[in-house]
């Protein structure tokens, strides 16, 4: 990560530095425990404090603290590497003062000395390891769509759905939070200690952006990162029917949905969405996301992108919420509760574009699962509701491309016809099928279908196309 990059991340209300010494190597922003004493002698008397640092090189660090060390300042300190068992001790002459905006605290920085050289060269191989950008980078370069962080092996990369090892050493207990730890807000790593769940998003640069989940696993800390594209792609581009869902964009009130399973691009389609009503209609849109993965600027209308943990406690709550908010479109990241799905609804119902993902492996599914998220007793109540509201349902899979490598989509859309109106209402989910192949006029299409068109143009080989249908389609014949 640049210098100019860490400056512009923690603007400061005013710097004091010594420029006597300069740094000769660049810092890498890592978060590790470090032990410190203010006494200048071997035997480090009184309490030692436990400070965050902020980055770290072979030379010096910089550390957060709530107190002012004068430049020129000397202090004792252990830093407990991730690599090392031992910590490594040395003292530190306080080089520069940066006073954070809206803190009440120091980002203080300092050079190492009297320092063992094996220490140094123990310190410069960390750093190498806990370099997060620079793993980021290899990734994406190499293709890759998630990279896992798991302790006790190498980082490991999704690419083209295979799960691949980088040639990397093997991460080690403390290292993940070494280098995620830096992009978190203190209320952040709190929230997280407690739960041990946390969702977040950030940009490495202008030209890259990732989705975090942080979680714990046999007691230690790991995490998934997926590449998010930062260009939102077209319909085409998405090999998705345009104009019906351009003629969906275009609705004054309803609910569509976006089905799939994990991974399968729904929320990239849900703001290809968002990006063409926002380039072509004047329109309010607001968003609730978690945790926002493409960011967006107002054009032809106004984008309103709201995040869960930061601007909003719940789906159901912003929901409720952004009705006061003087919206025409609606966009939920995703529906997980009854009390979600019942919001959605009625900002259907009270004139307003809703577009939300659910995990389903069809379009049917999509519908029943909504139904089953209420107690049996409410369930010709929610059918009738949901009936008159859902314009229309596109169930998405990625699968792997012929020849050239990387993935593409089939996908499946059913359209809310008066046939499909009923069967909802009557809880006939199996007959749904039928009026998906016989609705090619209103717009429908099925997956088997959009799987032979891909494979009669040379995009899928058959072997995929039978496999998928025989393992979630039986009832079809290739």
């Amino acid at each position: 990560m640049s210098e100019d990059l860490q400056v512009r991340q923690a603007p400061p209300k005013a710097i004091f530095m010594d420029f006597t010494e300069k740094r000769k190597v660049p810092r890498r922003r890592v978060s590790i425990p470090v032990l410190c004493w203010e006494a200048d002698d071997e035997k480090r008397s009184g309490k030692a404090k436990e400070i965050a640092s902020r980055d770290l090189s072979a030379d010096g660090i910089a550390f957060y603290s709530p107190q002012i060390y004068p430049i020129g300042a000397v202090l004792s300190i252990d830093i407990f590497l991730p690599t090392q068992k031992k910590p490594v001790s040395c003292k530190l002459r306080v080089l520069s003062l940066e006073a954070l905006a809206h803190k009440e605290e120091y980002v203080i920085g300092a050079t190492f000395f009297d320092l063992k050289a094996e220490d140094r060269i123990a310190i410069a191989s960390a750093v190498e390891k806990m370099d997060l950008y620079l793993l980021l980078d290899s990734a994406v370069k190499g293709g890759a769509t998630d990279i896992h962080l798991t302790i006790g092996r190498p980082p490991m990369v999704r690419k083209d759905g295979r799960i691949l090892m980088m040639a990397a050493d093997v991460i080690e207990p403390g290292q993940v939070e070494a280098m995620l730890y830096p992009l978190l807000i203190n209320e952040q790593i709190a929230y997280f200690e407690e739960t041990k769940e946390l969702d977040f998003a950030f940009s490495p640069d202008v030209n890259s952006r990732f989705r975090v989940n942080m979680h714990r696993q046999r007691g230690y800390v790991e995490a998934v990162l997926r590449n998010i594209p930062t260009t939102i792609k077209g319909f085409q581009d998405l090999g998705l029917p345009a104009q019906t869902l351009e003629q969906l964009c275009h609705e004054k009130s309803g609910l569509v949905l976006i089905a799939g399973t994990t991974g399968s691009g729904k929320t990239t389609t849900m703001m290809a969405m968002v990006d063409y009503i926002n380039r072509t209609q004047e329109r309010v849109v607001v968003t609730v996301e978690d945790p926002i993965e493409y960011t967006l600027k107002s054009q032809k209308g106004i984008i309103k992108q709201r995040e869960l943990g930061s601007d909003t406690r719940s789906y159901a709550e912003a929901l409720k919420r952004a009705l006061r908010q003087d919206p025409d479109v609606i966009c939920v990241g995703e529906i997980l509760s009854a009390d979600c799905l019942m919001a959605a609804m009625r900002a259907a119902e009270t004139g307003h574009l809703v577009i939300s993902t659910v995990h389903a492996p069809s379009t049917v599914s999509a519908i029943e699962r909504s139904v089953n998220l209420f107690p049996p007793e409410h369930a010709q109540g929610l059918r009738q509701q949901l009936s008159s509201c859902l314009l229309s349902i596109l169930f998405q899979v990625l699968l792997p491309r012929r020849q050239r490598g990387g993935r593409l989509l089939a996908s499946e859309l059913l359209v809310n016809s008066i046939a499909i109106k009923n069967l909802i209402r009557e809880g006939k989910y199996t007959l749904m099928g039928n009026v998906l192949q016989t609705g090619r006029s209103q717009g429908m299409y099925t997956l088997k279908d959009n799987l032979r068109e891909l494979f009669e143009k040379g995009l899928i080989e058959h072997e995929v196309m039978a496999s998928f249908l025989k393992q979630d389609y039986p009832q079809q014949n290739v």
